[in-house]
């Protein structure tokens, strides 16, 4: 026959304290409030130049303050609008 259930030795089991829940992460401010930014969409590309061309780039660059990515955009620009005008 099984022996009987020690229902004292399951109380050792029970929790003594009741278990605290972390405390809430604050709430994000409401959407329309707080318009976010989209997403930055960056891309990259690597040009194989002559040394030369490479720290003229970067000199005009350091020159005029400027980032690679922006200065690429005023010569690109500027390569465009002449284009148009001799098309």
């Amino acid at each position: 026959m099984p022996r009987s259930l020690d229902l004292d030795r399951l109380k050792q089991f029970e929790t003594t304290a009741p278990v605290r829940e972390p405390a809430p992460a604050p709430l994000a401010p409401p959407a329309d409030r707080w318009p976010s930014r989209e997403p930055v969409r960056d891309g990259q590309i690597s040009i194989k130049a002559p040394l030369d061309v490479i720290e003229r780039f970067r000199k005009l660059c350091k020159d005029d303050r400027r980032t690679y990515a922006d200065m690429l955009a005023i010569l690109m620009t500027e390569y465009e609008q002449k284009a148009e005008g001799h098309g």
